[in-house]
């Protein structure tokens, strides 16, 4: 049994990442789907990573170019992937009038103009908030573990309400992202509630209930126009979820 989470956490740690995994592990559909139990704790290994990264530059940088390299030294740690899902998101669903064309163009590896405005807002956006957040005395230790985890969580929670649709050879999400019960979400939890125990209860449920109501915006618009979700839509879910927190805790500053 134990073995089985070993695997299951480097294959997801492999899809999500670009560091390797430890010698020893067994590659597999079955071990990648169980492994998205553990998206929310690789994205709090990342923020962790992060953290340290920033504080390292902050050392001989200001924050604002401290960040900035973090930003690109996470674009490097993860292959741009969520970034990726968010371009894509966005140029299928603004691009296409129905379900067909929405999915083909988020299928195809060519950035379109909304895309290309989506990607570069988000980022500038993100920059912008953790400048802001660290020089107002913020801990990066605190911010970025609890915002990659959380942010992730409630991206993988979107099965629990939709079907998978689009073509299975070519999705990103398969076959990490077709199965999440109710003992995977528990897991994926354990992370983001150890987290949020380090937050005053007021700004926890603030950032929870938040959470939720994008959740559940982002489902009923991913059911209007795709009538599920594809591995894109996961990926724009997460950096949304990102941005919402990171703009909310400045607000609550």
């Amino acid at each position: 049994m134990l073995s089985q989470h070993f695997h299951a956490f480097f294959n997801a740690w492999v899809f999500f990442t670009r560091l390797p995994a430890p010698p020893g592990v067994h590659f597999s559909d079955d071990h990648l789907n169980r492994g998205s139990r553990y998206f929310s704790w690789i994205g709090m290994m990342l923020g962790a990573l992060l953290a340290g990264t920033i504080l390292l530059f902050n050392q001989l940088l200001p924050w604002s170019i401290a960040v900035l390299l973090m930003l690109v030294f996470s674009l490097l740690l993860t292959g741009a992937f969520h970034e990726d899902g968010l371009a894509d998101l966005l140029d299928g669903f603004g691009g296409g009038f129905d379900r067909e064309s929405a999915l083909s163009i988020m299928k195809d590896s060519r950035l379109g103009t909304y895309g290309a405005s989506a990607l570069f807002m988000s980022l500038v956006l993100r920059w912008q908030l953790l400048v802001f957040l660290f020089e107002a005395g913020v801990s990066p230790w605190l911010v970025l573990p609890l915002v990659h985890a959380s942010s992730r969580f409630w991206s993988i929670s979107t099965l629990w309400s939709l079907p998978y649709v689009s073509d299975a050879v070519q999705a990103k999400s398969k076959p990490l992202a077709t199965r999440f019960g109710w003992q995977a979400s528990l897991i994926a939890a354990i992370p983001v509630a150890a987290s949020f125990l380090l937050l005053p209860w007021p700004m926890a449920l603030l950032f929870v209930v938040s959470a939720l109501l994008l959740r559940n915006l982002l489902i009923r618009w991913f059911q209007r126009r795709i009538q599920g979700y594809t591995g894109d839509a996961l990926g724009g879910a997460q950096q949304l979820q990102e941005l919402l927190m990171l703009t909310l805790w400045l607000a609550w500053l």
